[in-house]
């Protein structure tokens, strides 16, 4: 509803359609699986569906989307204010985890309570808190061997996700930056897709009747296949290339 509601405005207001991509939001994967492949039994949207799911966490909806919701008019100017703040703890609590070190001598009674190995050294908090007996919250809380930064709780908790899952994130994150390449390649609406003999029967008959909008769409559409992609690919760029005079 809230993507046709700010779409319909859109159009009103003769501005580009807003459509959510896939690593950026649910609400996107929902709606790329079915104008690509289309609804033949109802569609339930699980977590499995999404192939960002490590991007796409609960703790990083408000970044993630708060400034999307922001630009396209949909926070009032207390809310954008209350983002703002947010923004900028998270920014401060990025900063202050790779910059804050913490001692042995305050950490290691509270490090052995919690059946880890003691530090031998001072060690950087974003190291510390990879462990998987502490968790940012509980090493700044009462009682916690480090001193409170006065940052909102929901900053830190998406600054622990962030730290705890670095790798995995780093390795998603890559991987949409790859594919956004392929999948915001356009396809012209006047393609013609059944006259397109290097694609296979199948797959002219799909394109002709969905007509994606990127080279990315048309690889979720079930019966394109990876050959059948590039091949499309490169129709397309030929279809493009400025004709030279004789």
């Amino acid at each position: 509803g809230v993507v046709a509601g700010v779409n319909a405005a859109h159009a009103a207001l003769d501005r580009e359609p807003w459509t959510p991509a896939r690593d950026e939001a649910y609400i996107g994967v929902l709606v790329d699986d079915l104008v690509t492949r289309g609804v033949d039994e109802p569609y339930r949207l699980f977590t499995s569906r999404a192939e960002f799911r490590l991007l796409l966490r609960q703790d990083n909806a408000l970044d993630r989307l708060g400034p999307v919701a922001a630009r396209l008019g949909l926070l009032t100017d207390e809310q954008v204010k209350r983002l703002d703040s947010h923004l900028e703890d998270l920014t401060r609590a990025r900063a202050w985890v790779h910059e804050e070190r913490v001692d042995p001598e305050a950490a290691n009674d509270w490090l052995i309570e919690r059946g880890t190995s003691p530090l031998t050294e001072r060690q950087p908090l974003d190291r510390l808190a990879r462990r998987p007996q502490v968790t940012l919250l509980e090493l700044v809380g009462d009682g916690g061997p480090v001193r409170d930064p006065g940052l909102g709780r929901d900053a830190l908790t998406v600054v622990e996700m962030e730290i705890k899952y670095e790798g995995y994130i780093r390795r998603e994150e890559e991987r949409a930056k790859l594919l956004a390449e392929r999948e915001n390649h356009p396809l012209p609406d006047d393609v013609p897709y059944m006259t397109l003999r290097s694609l296979s029967y199948e797959a002219r008959q799909k394109l002709e009747s969905v007509r994606p909008r990127t080279i990315g769409q048309a690889g979720r559409i079930p019966g394109v296949s990876p050959s059948d992609l590039q091949n499309l690919l490169v129709e397309v760029r030929k279809r493009s290339a400025p004709v030279t005079g004789q």
